[in-house]
Protein backbone atom coordinates (compact mmCIF):
# COMPACT_ATOMS: atom_id res chain seq x y z
CA UNK A 1 0.00 0.00 0.00
CA UNK A 2 1.30 3.65 -0.55
CA UNK A 3 2.89 5.49 1.60
CA UNK A 4 0.53 8.60 0.84
CA UNK A 5 -2.57 6.90 0.77
CA UNK A 6 -4.69 8.58 3.69
CA UNK A 7 -6.82 5.84 5.08
CA UNK A 8 -8.34 7.60 7.48
CA UNK A 9 -12.37 7.18 7.80
CA UNK A 10 -12.35 11.11 9.28
CA UNK A 11 -9.34 13.24 7.85
CA UNK A 12 -9.53 17.17 9.42
CA UNK A 13 -10.51 15.60 13.57
CA UNK A 14 -8.49 17.17 15.68
CA UNK A 15 -5.12 15.05 16.55
CA UNK A 16 -6.87 13.57 19.72
CA UNK A 17 -9.27 11.87 17.73
CA UNK A 18 -7.34 11.20 14.56
CA UNK A 19 -5.36 8.98 16.92
CA UNK A 20 -8.16 7.32 18.42
CA UNK A 21 -9.92 6.86 15.11
CA UNK A 22 -7.20 4.75 13.79
CA UNK A 23 -9.16 1.99 15.62
CA UNK A 24 -12.61 1.56 14.67
CA UNK A 25 -15.61 -1.41 13.08
CA UNK A 26 -16.85 -0.95 9.58
CA UNK A 27 -18.76 -3.68 7.53
CA UNK A 28 -15.67 -6.03 7.25
CA UNK A 29 -15.19 -5.91 11.00
CA UNK A 30 -12.44 -4.35 12.74
CA UNK A 31 -9.89 -1.90 11.45
CA UNK A 32 -6.36 -0.97 12.85
CA UNK A 33 -4.80 1.96 11.07
CA UNK A 34 -1.75 1.52 12.77
CA UNK A 35 -1.37 -1.72 14.07
CA UNK A 36 2.44 -2.15 12.11
CA UNK A 37 5.08 0.03 12.38
CA UNK A 38 4.47 0.71 8.52
CA UNK A 39 0.73 1.58 9.06
CA UNK A 40 2.25 3.95 11.91
CA UNK A 41 4.38 5.42 9.34
CA UNK A 42 1.44 5.66 6.75
CA UNK A 43 -0.61 7.53 9.42
CA UNK A 44 2.21 9.60 10.69
CA UNK A 45 3.19 10.82 6.85
CA UNK A 46 -0.85 11.04 5.73
CA UNK A 47 -1.99 12.61 8.93
CA UNK A 48 0.29 15.51 8.87
CA UNK A 49 0.68 16.12 12.66
CA UNK A 50 4.40 15.91 12.74
CA UNK A 51 4.65 18.60 9.75
CA UNK A 52 7.29 20.46 10.43
CA UNK A 53 9.51 17.88 12.66
CA UNK A 54 12.75 17.48 11.89
CA UNK A 55 12.75 13.09 11.30
CA UNK A 56 9.07 12.20 11.51
CA UNK A 57 10.99 8.81 10.56
CA UNK A 58 12.53 8.23 14.20
CA UNK A 59 8.98 7.37 14.70
CA UNK A 60 9.14 4.10 13.08
CA UNK A 61 11.18 2.12 15.77
CA UNK A 62 9.58 -0.10 17.65
CA UNK A 63 9.48 1.86 21.32
CA UNK A 64 7.61 4.75 19.52
CA UNK A 65 5.10 2.24 18.10
CA UNK A 66 4.64 0.84 21.36
CA UNK A 67 4.50 4.01 23.01
CA UNK A 68 2.09 5.59 20.20
CA UNK A 69 -0.32 2.72 20.50
CA UNK A 70 -0.07 2.61 24.16
CA UNK A 71 -0.82 6.67 24.07
CA UNK A 72 -4.25 5.69 22.05
CA UNK A 73 -5.15 3.30 24.15
CA UNK A 74 -5.30 5.94 26.83
CA UNK A 75 -7.16 8.69 24.90
CA UNK A 76 -9.65 5.66 23.96
CA UNK A 77 -10.41 4.27 27.91
CA UNK A 78 -10.85 8.45 28.82
CA UNK A 79 -12.72 9.43 26.04
CA UNK A 80 -14.99 6.26 27.24
CA UNK A 81 -15.02 7.18 30.95
CA UNK A 82 -13.56 10.77 31.80
CA UNK A 83 -14.87 10.50 34.96
CA UNK A 84 -12.63 7.59 35.70
CA UNK A 85 -9.99 7.93 38.31
CA UNK A 86 -7.73 5.88 36.81
CA UNK A 87 -8.03 6.79 33.30
CA UNK A 88 -7.62 10.52 34.45
CA UNK A 89 -4.28 9.48 36.18
CA UNK A 90 -3.37 7.95 32.87
CA UNK A 91 -4.62 10.95 30.79
CA UNK A 92 -2.49 13.15 32.79
CA UNK A 93 1.06 11.18 32.09
CA UNK A 94 0.45 11.74 28.44
CA UNK A 95 0.95 15.73 29.61
CA UNK A 96 3.66 15.07 31.78
CA UNK A 97 5.66 14.04 28.71
CA UNK A 98 5.92 17.52 27.61
CA UNK A 99 5.87 21.40 28.20
CA UNK A 100 5.20 24.51 26.50
CA UNK A 101 8.64 27.24 26.79
CA UNK A 102 7.75 30.85 26.03
CA UNK A 103 10.52 32.91 25.43
CA UNK A 104 11.09 36.81 23.99
CA UNK A 105 12.57 36.92 20.76
CA UNK A 106 14.26 40.20 19.12
CA UNK A 107 11.02 39.52 16.76
CA UNK A 108 8.64 38.78 19.47
CA UNK A 109 7.14 35.93 21.58
CA UNK A 110 8.20 32.49 20.84
CA UNK A 111 6.93 29.73 22.38
CA UNK A 112 9.16 26.32 22.00
CA UNK A 113 7.52 22.60 22.47
CA UNK A 114 9.97 20.88 24.97
CA UNK A 115 9.34 16.78 25.04
CA UNK A 116 11.38 14.27 27.40
CA UNK A 117 11.55 11.58 24.43
CA UNK A 118 10.46 12.31 21.07
CA UNK A 119 8.17 9.35 21.07
CA UNK A 120 5.88 10.72 23.23
CA UNK A 121 5.23 13.72 21.06
CA UNK A 122 1.98 12.36 19.40
CA UNK A 123 0.77 11.21 22.76
CA UNK A 124 1.43 14.10 24.17
CA UNK A 125 -0.08 16.18 20.75
CA UNK A 126 -3.26 14.57 21.46
CA UNK A 127 -3.47 15.01 25.19
CA UNK A 128 -3.23 18.76 24.48
CA UNK A 129 -5.38 18.71 21.39
CA UNK A 130 -8.03 17.14 23.78
CA UNK A 131 -8.15 19.80 25.98
CA UNK A 132 -8.28 22.76 23.52
CA UNK A 133 -11.51 20.80 22.96
CA UNK A 134 -12.65 21.28 26.32
CA UNK A 135 -12.15 24.53 25.93
CA UNK A 136 -14.31 25.15 22.81
CA UNK A 137 -17.64 23.07 23.73
CA UNK A 138 -17.26 19.66 25.79
CA UNK A 139 -20.49 18.74 24.38
CA UNK A 140 -19.81 18.69 21.02
CA UNK A 141 -17.35 15.99 21.06
CA UNK A 142 -19.37 12.44 20.43
CA UNK A 143 -18.96 9.08 19.03
CA UNK A 144 -20.90 7.92 16.18
CA UNK A 145 -24.84 7.03 16.94
CA UNK A 146 -24.39 3.96 13.99
CA UNK A 147 -21.78 2.32 16.95
CA UNK A 148 -18.57 2.42 14.00
CA UNK A 149 -16.75 3.63 17.07
CA UNK A 150 -15.63 6.51 15.81
CA UNK A 151 -15.34 10.10 17.55
CA UNK A 152 -15.82 13.36 16.10
CA UNK A 153 -16.03 16.94 16.82
CA UNK A 154 -19.50 18.45 15.93
CA UNK A 155 -18.79 21.34 13.77
CA UNK A 156 -22.51 21.54 12.28
CA UNK A 157 -24.32 24.95 12.78
CA UNK A 158 -26.87 23.45 15.26
CA UNK A 159 -25.34 21.40 16.58
CA UNK A 160 -27.02 18.17 15.71
CA UNK A 161 -24.60 16.05 14.09
CA UNK A 162 -25.34 12.40 14.89
CA UNK A 163 -22.52 10.25 13.03
CA UNK A 164 -19.23 9.86 11.56
CA UNK A 165 -20.13 10.88 8.45
CA UNK A 166 -23.70 11.34 6.26
CA UNK A 167 -22.04 9.38 3.45
CA UNK A 168 -20.94 6.47 5.68
CA UNK A 169 -22.74 5.53 8.72
CA UNK A 170 -25.47 8.47 8.43
CA UNK A 171 -26.38 6.58 4.58
CA UNK A 172 -26.52 3.21 6.01
CA UNK A 173 -28.86 4.09 9.18
CA UNK A 174 -31.32 5.81 6.89
CA UNK A 175 -30.98 2.59 3.77
CA UNK A 176 -31.77 0.31 6.91
CA UNK A 177 -34.99 2.67 8.08
CA UNK A 178 -36.18 2.97 4.53
CA UNK A 179 -36.20 -0.99 4.23
CA UNK A 180 -37.61 -1.73 7.95
CA UNK A 181 -40.40 0.95 6.89
CA UNK A 182 -40.74 -1.21 3.37
CA UNK A 183 -40.98 -4.04 5.10
CA UNK A 184 -43.51 -3.33 7.93
CA UNK A 185 -45.57 -1.62 4.83
CA UNK A 186 -45.67 -4.93 3.04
Amino acid sequence: MPLHEDLRPLPGEPVALDLVNTRYRDRTGHIDLINTRAALNRWLHTSGHLKGHPDPYQFADDYAFTVIRRARDILTQFLADPADPNALARFNTLLSHGRMRHELTPTGPVQHLDIDDPAHLIGHLAAVSYLTLLTRDVDRLRTCANDCGLYFFDTSRNGSRRWCSREGCGNRVRVARHYARRRNSA
